[in-house]
Formats: C-alpha cells, sequence, structure tokens
C-alpha cells in the first residue's frame, strides 16, 4: 500500500484513485465562532469555569461534555488535585486540564475512493464525529467518534449530497459496520507507523506506579518518558471494592495493534465503551496494554482498568519503537518470543 502522505494524495488525484473533497468545508457541530488551532473538548459531565487558575477563585459558570471550547493560554499554578497543576484559559474564565481534552479541527480535502483490499487506518481529526449505520447524515447514529480515535477503514462511499464516508470495520462488536464523514478522518499513512530504531535489540520499558511515568530505555539510557494513568481500585455497587491496579512484575510485549474497541463492566457503574482506542501494545494475556487515551486528560495518577493509558501520539511512540515491529495491513500482530521487557513497580 503507497504512503498516503501529500505527496501521494497529488499524485493519485490525477489517476482517479482519490477525488477532492465536494461537502461542506465545515460540518455543523455546534454554532462555533472562528477556531484558533488548539482547541479543548470537555471530558466530564459538568466542569466548572473559574475566574483564575485558582481552586479558590469564584466560579463563573460550567461547561457540559462535549463542549469545544478555544483554548487561549495555560498555566501552572495550583490545581483541583496534586498531581496536576494546568489549567487552560478559555473565552469566559479557566477550566482544569484534567477534563478538558486538547484537540483540533482538522477537516481533511481529500478522500481515499480506491480503498485498498486490506484497508487502511484513519485517525479522527476533528472534535468529534458522529459514525451512522450508513453514509448518510439521517440515519441511525452508531457511535459518537472522538478525536485521535483509530479505525480501520474498509470502503469509501458518496451520498445522494454529494458527502463522502469511509466504511469502519469494528472489531469488537460481530458485524457492527457503520460510516464516519471522509473529511472528519486523516487516512495514517504507513510512514507513520513505522518502527523506531529497529536494529536496536536491547530495550525495555519500565512503568512505574508510584511516579505514574513509563519510559523507555535502550541499552540502560532513557529515549523516552511519559505520565500516564495506570490501574486503580473501583467501588462498584453489590460487588464492593475490585482490584484493577496495573500488574506489578517483569512483562513483555504479547500483542500490538494499532486500534481496538475496549469495552467493559456491562450494567456497572463502571461501565465503559471505546471504540478506536488507539496503538495498544499489550504485555499480559489478560489484556494489560500500554494505549492511547482520548477520553480523558487526567494523567498523573491511577484512573485506569489496569493498563497504562498515555497520550494518543505517546502511545503511537511506543507502539512504534517496541519489539516486534508490526506491518502497516495487520490488525492484530501476536507475539510468541522477542517482545520488549516491560516492567512494572
Amino acid at each position: 500500500m503507497q504512503s498516503l502522505d501529500r505527496r501521494t494524495f497529488l499524485q493519485l488525484a490525477g489517476t482517479g484513485l482519490i477525488a477532492p473533497w465536494l461537502g461542506s468545508p465545515i460540518a455543523a457541530q455546534g454554532d462555533w465562532l472562528p477556531l484558533p488551532d488548539t482547541l479543548g473538548r470537555v471530558t466530564q459531565p459538568r466542569v466548572r469555569i473559574y475566574a483564575a487558575p485558582d481552586p479558590e477563585s469564584e466560579v463563573s459558570g460550567a461547561l457540559q461534555r462535549d463542549m469545544i471550547v478555544p483554548i487561549f493560554e495555560e498555566a501552572d499554578t495550583v490545581g483541583l488535585a496534586k498531581h496536576n497543576s494546568r489549567w487552560f484559559r478559555i473565552r469566559t474564565g479557566w477550566v482544569y486540564s484534567s477534563y478538558v481534552q486538547p484537540v483540533r479541527d482538522e477537516r481533511q480535502r481529500w478522500v481515499v475512493r480506491a480503498v485498498p483490499p486490506q484497508g487502511f487506518w484513519g485517525q479522527i481529526s476533528v472534535p468529534f464525529t458522529e459514525a451512522r449505520a450508513r453514509p448518510n447524515s439521517d440515519a441511525r447514529r452508531t457511535y459518537r467518534l472522538y478525536y485521535a480515535s483509530v479505525h480501520l477503514i474498509i470502503d469509501a462511499q458518496r451520498d445522494p449530497r454529494g458527502v463522502w464516508w469511509y466504511r469502519i470495520r469494528d472489531d469488537f462488536i460481530s458485524g457492527l459496520i457503520h460510516y464516519a464523514r471522509a473529511d472528519h478522518v486523516r487516512p495514517i499513512p504507513p510512514s507513520e507507523m513505522s518502527p523506531l530504531s529497529p536494529d536496536v535489540e536491547d530495550k525495555m520499558v519500565e512503568v512505574d506506579i508510584q511516579q505514574q511515568r513509563v519510559t523507555a530505555y535502550e541499552a540502560g539510557v532513557a529515549v523516552h518518558s511519559t505520565i500516564c494513568a495506570t490501574g486503580t481500585y473501583f467501588t462498584i455497587e453489590g460487588l464492593g471494592t475490585l482490584n484493577y491496579t496495573t500488574p506489578a512484575g517483569r512483562h513483555r510485549v504479547v500483542r500490538k495493534r494499532p486500534s481496538r474497541h475496549m469495552r467493559g463492566g456491562e450494567g456497572r457503574s463502571d461501565f465503559y465503551d471505546l471504540p478506536g482506542v488507539p496503538f495498544c501494545t499489550y504485555f499480559t494475556t489478560a489484556g494489560a496494554a500500554i494505549h492511547g487515551a482520548y477520553w480523558h486528560n487526567d494523567f498523573g495518577h491511577p484512573r485506569s482498568h489496569g493498563c497504562v493509558n498515555v497520550t494518543p501520539a505517546d502511545a503511537l511512540w511506543f507502539f512504534r519503537w517496541s519489539h516486534p515491529a508490526t506491518d502497516y495491513a495487520e490488525p492484530v500482530v501476536l507475539v510468541d518470543e522477542g517482545g520488549t521487557p516491560i516492567v512494572v513497580t
């Protein structure tokens, strides 16, 4: 499969394999003001707006889940929680950054019309988009897909209005095929998923639960480090307190997949249903993985069901860097031996 970078797009456009976007340049998702480069999506049901980046300042209003706000400034002061001191300034005040996912609104100008037989990986490039049961904005909504989630695109279709849609294959719900607007999905070129330092054999990842940090080492030298959110305890009505802490010990990479629809806790207060979790590097057969999290920006303290949450960009880095290398066209790679050691302390 060819790399889907700008040069390739322009080459393919001349052959008719792709077409320029023919829909509206801005899809209606609310009455937004002109958007700056950096936006924030509210991730909680209700988030307070403060007069200053200070928990003791006056509360001047509130935002609701999935509202999109421009971010004009960041400040590190005193946080609502000890693990995070960062605030975002919006038009009407300040909001705590743990509850706001930084996003962009990047509409795609080109559509991949001739989708390869194995499909290609696409990443949502707008704050969110509504997936539909058919390639039509009036069709039943299947899921709301969020910025930075990753999905396998298997076809492209044009609706009667001239709007292009990508057909998405879900990897968890058997038989679920749904569609997302093509201008809301950025094709990921193979070059962005190619291995990093593939010739370096001496690699190791350390997950420090106390510090909430994950670090990659080459021959004992740290080459990449970021804050994370590991597993924790959940108190569930009727079941009590359940232990979902990330398993300590020496593990290794056991499988890798660019995308996974994660769902669990059916009928419980801790239920989650997360399509397109990006760049999963599993290190236990029970399903613990380093992966991207698009549903929160609350890194720095335990909050997961056992996995190691990092930003989608960091998840891609660990996915590319860890052994074994993966093929772009493979939706899942099972590792019998040679997986990078991952030590959880």
